[in-house]
């Protein structure tokens, strides 16, 4: 078995950085997985060009048969933020929203969530890729709709969310060697390491952040990756975290089942205290349904934020619960997240609450709150909330 590099091994100008490959690759006996630093030099070292394109892909391909290991994983995602330049990690955002899973249908009411909760204060910062799996339906194609700004340099993402609270970063314009690791999943036709990893980079040091899966297990892979990367003397600040699972993998709430989510908060001597709690199912009627959504179009998403009338052929009734309890079950959990003590219950109310009453104000000179959509939202959609767009 080839020996565990050190960090000051792997530092010295003669490192050989195919030692790394054949830690991994050394047969069934003699093989291992890479530790912390190893990791993270493989990915500055992909970076740099010390790690070439041929090694990159190996060692992608050897993680990817044998399952990545936390320290794989929570490694990489060291490399990747120690390759975020130190002016993207002094914006300071309050939200860290990484959204790269995309959906196979839907659209991605969760930008609504998270415009309102910047109407509400809040600073959010979301990042993705829309060309990591580009049969999905990805939120970068649907920004320009809720006239959130895309930035490509950290002086513009700064200036851009002191103004509008809400931005969304393409990670490769924060991390640039991203674009070369899409190619290589590409040419493979592989997931791998980078896939989890980049979700938990934070580039902008935000203090709280989320983190979604799909596949069973990945929950308790993210809090030990967290842990893990807390201690890391790189990651000054430790983030709060909220775990769940996200419909279709992206990071919204699926509002027709009940959802686990696992906070995990840390203290200044970054150790981690976690609990769960559950978010229960918003809309009964509909665990198992089946929603066709694959006709809508992002203009749905501005006439929702805007409560403008939409027509039952282009926005059933169904697809309109989904989207608004999906909206507010999404605000309630990031609002539990900012707030330790917030019971999840509370918080619903409150964001049923906040969502119709912005509605109403966006729209206090006009006369769309009396339009059939929005009456029927309040007699139908949400029963329960009536009484707070009343009031």
């Amino acid at each position: 078995m080839v020996e565990q590099q050190t960090q000051d091994m792997l530092n010295a100008a003669d490192f050989d950085s195919r030692k790394l490959i054949k830690a991994m690759g050394k047969g069934v006996k003699g093989s291992r997985s890479l530790n912390f630093a190893e990791a993270a030099y493989l990915i500055k070292g992909f970076a740099s060009g010390d790690i070439s394109t041929a090694q990159m892909a190996a060692a992608m391909m050897l993680m990817r048969v044998r399952g990545e290991s936390v320290e794989e994983l929570a490694g990489v995602a060291s490399g990747l933020k120690q390759l975020v330049s130190s002016q993207w990690k002094t914006i300071k955002a309050d939200i860290d929203w990484p959204v790269y899973a995309g959906k196979r249908e839907q659209l991605p009411w969760l930008l609504l969530a998270a415009k309102m909760l910047a109407k509400q204060g809040k600073t959010i910062v979301l990042h993705g890729d829309s060309q990591s799996l580009p049969h999905r339906r990805h939120v970068e194609s649907y920004i320009a709709a809720l006239d959130i700004p895309k930035c490509d340099n950290a002086e513009t993402a700064a200036e851009m969310l002191a103004k509008t609270g809400l931005i969304y970063l393409n990670s490769a314009d924060v991390i640039p060697v991203l674009n070369d690791c899409r190619a290589l999943h590409q040419e493979l036709g592989l997931r791998s390491f980078i896939q989890m990893s980049v979700r938990c980079v934070n580039p902008c040091n935000a203090a709280f952040s989320l983190r979604s899966y799909f596949h069973p297990g990945l929950d308790k892979l993210h809090h030990q990756v967290a842990a893990l990367l807390a201690k890391d003397s790189c990651q000054r600040e430790a983030a709060d975290i909220a775990i769940f699972k996200g419909l279709q993998g992206e990071t919204e709430i699926n509002p027709r089942v009940s959802t686990r989510v696992g906070l995990l908060r840390f203290n200044g001597q970054h150790e981690a205290n976690f609990a769960e709690i559950n978010l229960p199912t918003q809309l009964e009627a509909f665990v198992g349904a089946k929603l066709g959504q694959a006709d809508l179009s992002a203009a749905v998403l501005a006439q929702l934020w805007r409560a403008e009338d939409i027509a039952e052929a282009d926005l059933s009734t169904a697809q309109l619960q989904q989207a608004i309890a999906s909206v507010t079950a999404t605000i309630a959990l990031v609002n539990v997240l900012c707030n330790k003590g917030l019971a999840i219950n509370d918080a619903l109310e409150h964001a049923k609450k906040v969502w119709f009453e912005r509605n109403k104000y966006v729209i206090q000179d006009s006369n769309v709150m009396g339009s059939s959509l929005w009456q029927h939202i309040e007699n139908k959609v949400i029963p329960s909330t009536r009484h707070a767009v009343r009031s």
